[in-house]
């Protein structure tokens, strides 16, 4: 019996064959940028095509060439497997991430580079500076709204560095001490608590239930928190409404959980964004059943005008919120002008916010300003919400 080779008719027109369709193919791509014909899924992350300038001098310089190249390498089909195989192979064999910007630490956990470096950077000192800075911010945010007879939080959430230190502060020189770095979020939390300001310090909870769940509240391969750590962290929230409302404004809920495979995204963005060919995935991870106790399809909050402006750690709470605290109109600005997010399903609902876009937070009911604990006092939405509430 002959032995395949490629003196073989039959490989030699297959090799034929691919020689002849990548370039058709690639051509197809570059002329056709939303019908695109590619092998194997998605590369998670966004990039910005480079932009083609037509002009001696870009052709001098070498970078309309090089503008160039790189439109025709995203054109190509197979571009898409070849770096997923590229990245599986530096990642299973040298432990490496192509990912700038992303690290594993111990038990195969992943963790963005920036959020490691703040955990290490924390000083003694760092509670009353944070909070001195930002007093003032909060009290007019807070002022403005208590004037109308609306509900306003402080909401401050957790980082998975801190959550997990021992995961990660082996992966790099980390100076601070201990006690600065526990000690933080409660003294700064404290701190505004006695200037007068509404907080609800998720971070702080959620850390104090470490090791009493079978999982960790932040799954192997994701930078938020889980299911169960989302879950509380709405249960907070509603409280406090209710409890600066008087009344129930925000129907509670209790909820049982079970423990299986990865299937959310939430629980696997970094997992998903280090574009590897098999992303790795293989851990558990708690998945939540709620009980609510009233029915959300005619309940009056549904109506109720709520907002939150924060980061990404808003997404979670506040589609539990939505969901399952009947606060259906409620709204995330993310970043305050960067999207907002909101319904059910919850789902991005509008890009790029002008000051117009933003008005309907002058009138909110409910006001929940967030601030994830590796940017505590140092959010630049703050100071924007407060330059747009102080407008006439």
């Amino acid at each position: 019996m002959s032995r395949l080779s490629f003196s073989h008719p039959l490989i030699r027109t297959i090799c034929c064959l691919v020689l002849v369709a990548l370039p058709a193919l690639t051509a197809w791509n570059l002329a056709n940028p939303r019908s695109l014909i590619m092998v194997g899924p998605r590369l998670a992350g966004v990039t910005r095509p480079p932009v083609l300038n037509w002009s001696l001098t870009a052709m001098i310089d070498g970078s309309l060439q090089q503008a160039i190249t790189s439109r025709v390498t995203e054109a190509l089909p197979i571009r898409r497997i070849l770096v997923r195989l590229n990245n599986e192979l530096r990642f299973e064999l040298f432990g490496e991430l192509t990912l700038p910007g992303v690290l594993r630490g111990a038990n195969g956990h992943l963790i963005e580079k920036g959020y490691l470096d703040e955990y290490c950077a924390r000083t003694e000192t760092m509670p009353e500076e944070r909070a001195r800075t930002i007093l003032p911010k909060l009290r007019d945010i807070q002022d403005y709204y208590r004037a109308r007879g609306a509900v306003f939080i402080y909401f401050i959430t957790p980082s998975k560095v801190a959550h997990l230190p021992e995961y990660f502060v082996k992966l790099e020189n980390c100076p601070s001490t201990e006690a600065a770095r526990k000690n933080l979020i409660p003294k700064y939390a404290s701190l505004l608590r006695e200037g007068g300001i509404s907080v609800v310090d998720s971070a702080t909870f959620i850390h104090s239930l470490r090791g009493k769940y079978e999982v960790e509240l932040f799954p192997r391969g994701g930078i938020h928190w889980n299911d169960l750590g989302g879950t509380h962290a709405a249960d907070m929230i509603a409280h406090e409404i209710n409890r600066q409302a008087g009344t129930v404004v925000a129907p509670p809920f209790s909820f049982t959980y079970k423990i299986a495979g990865v299937t959310k995204s939430v629980d696997r963005d970094l997992a998903e964004l280090i574009n590897v060919l098999l992303p790795p995935t293989k851990y558990l991870t708690p998945h939540v059943t709620f009980h609510p106790s009233a029915s959300c399809g005619d309940h009056p909050s549904a109506k109720l005008n709520v907002a939150i402006v924060g980061s990404s750690f808003s997404h979670l709470p506040a589609e539990i919120l939505a969901r399952e605290n009947c606060l259906s109109s409620l709204n995330v600005y993310f970043y305050l002008t960067l999207s907002r997010h909101g319904g059910i399903p919850y789902q991005r609902l509008q890009s790029d916010l002008t000051e117009k876009d933003l008005a309907p937070l002058r009138d909110a009911r409910v006001l929940i300003l967030e601030g994830n604990e590796s940017l505590i006092g140092r959010d630049g939405y703050v100071e924007t919400l407060r330059a747009l509430l102080a407008k006439p």
